[in-house]
């Protein structure tokens, strides 16, 4: 009976203790959100090397410098399919392009909300993947572009060499490497532009254990570490730029959320690493969700240039908000549904609405041009 208890002891205590698995099943599909804080100040005294088995991460004073999301659309959703539709009927594909969208991605993963690419900035960028096989591979790029005449442009630029970004599964000390490529010829919305991004992947899961934030604790996750050894050339003008970056994210997998509870990156030069973001999840953000149909608000025009009208089905008093990217309020409060923006910058920006007891009832991004 002594045997028998000790045992059972012995037992719940290496199941309370034994590391995460990762498996594709974990991961986000569809329409899935995770609220997040993010911050970009005082992060050199934090230190993210820690490595090993059964770890302790306390990132408990972690600031927070924005609300903000990540989360994945379905392909449907994502609002890059129709050009990859024309733009493949374009290409001589004809009936056969939905069906070759529908093989090459079932997730839309949002990696940022801009990027700046050398003269030209892009937004809303989106990983169309697809999670498959026991992979999670990269096949197309979406995003967004301004135009000469103020107008936002959905592009799309399938990889020509897609890139694994993850195997399933994944557990302590697994690890994978590919190579990815994707690129971009801007002429034919009258920009003499051609950008390529080229990148060697590594990760390793170097890590398990209790990952601590400010606003939640998480057992038993897995931490992953990726860099990217990539090159972003443009060729603008014939003049052609280039620049290599060893770029490093850590990343912390609870097997409970479909996305990563925390993500810490930086670049690496000379064997030197400085981490100059982190996201992390936090409870007390209410997620950004893309515009549904069933959603208690609808904003238009979206994209806008100098008057954004809300819609609302709340039947109660509300007010709204203008923010911007990185968290800050440029319109105040107001009960007004009609919202003059024309003295806005362009850019992407949230509108947040909340009701008479200021609880946070919804936030929609929309882009100002």
């Amino acid at each position: 009976m002594k045997k028998l208890f000790l045992t059972i002891i012995l037992c719940s205590y290496l199941f309370a203790n034994s590391q995460s698995t990762f498996t594709s099943a974990n991961y986000a599909s569809g329409n899935y959100s995770i609220p997040m804080s993010s911050v970009s100040t005082i992060l050199s005294s934090d230190n993210f090397d820690t490595t090993g088995a059964n770890a302790t991460w306390d990132y408990s004073n972690l600031g927070s410098d924005a609300n903000t999301s990540r989360y994945t659309v379905t392909p449907a959703a994502s609002g890059y399919q129709a050009t990859y539709i024309a733009q493949c009927i374009l290409g001589g594909g004809g009936f056969t392009c939905l069906t070759k969208w529908n093989g090459l991605t079932n997730v839309g993963v949002v990696d940022l909300d801009s990027l700046d690419a050398f003269v030209f900035t892009l937004f809303d960028v989106m990983t169309m993947a697809k999670n498959a096989n026991n992979r999670l591979i990269g096949n197309i790029k979406g995003l967004k572009i301004i135009d000469s005449t103020g107008i936002s442009i959905p592009i799309v630029a399938e990889y020509s060499s897609p890139d694994t970004i993850l195997k399933f599964p994944f557990t302590y000390q697994d690890s994978g490497s590919s190579f990815g490529a994707w690129g971009l010829d801007l002429s034919s919305i009258g920009q003499n532009i051609q950008y390529k991004v080229t990148y060697d992947r590594k990760w390793k899961v170097e890590g398990w254990g209790t990952l601590i934030t400010p606003y939640q604790t998480h057992n038993n996750v897995l931490k992953v570490k990726t860099t990217l050894d990539q090159v972003d050339s443009v060729v603008f003008f014939s003049t052609p730029l280039g620049l290599p970056r060893k770029i490093v994210e850590y990343t912390w997998y609870d097997a409970t959320f479909g996305l990563p509870v925390m993500k810490a990156e930086g670049l690496e030069a000379v064997g030197l690493t400085t981490i100059n973001s982190v996201l992390y999840y936090d409870t007390r953000v209410a997620g950004i969700n893309e515009e549904k149909e069933d959603a208690d608000l609808t904003i238009y025009p979206n994209p806008v240039t100098e008057t954004l009208n809300i819609t609302s089905k709340v039947n109660t008093k509300m007010s709204y908000e203008i923010i911007d990217i990185e968290g800050k309020t440029v319109v105040q409060k107001s009960t007004k549904q009609s919202i003059e923006v024309v003295h806005l910058a362009a850019g992407i920006y949230f509108v947040k609405s909340t009701n008479e007891e200021n609880n946070n009832i919804q936030v929609l991004k929309f882009i100002k041009q």
